[in-house]
């Protein structure tokens, strides 16, 4: 059963990432395609 909460909380971690990821490319004020090119992969990644 331990291995089921570490599995549900590596998933919850990866989403979590994804989304805040995408908020700071969607949020970002400035249109440096590098730093929206960073924000995208780290919402991808």
């Amino acid at each position: 059963m331990n291995d089921v909460w570490i599995a549900l909380g590596l998933t919850v971690f990866a989403g979590m990432a994804t989304g805040i990821g995408s908020a700071i490319a969607f949020l970002a004020k400035r249109t440096d395609y590098r730093f929206l090119s960073v924000a995208t992969g780290f919402s991808a990644g």
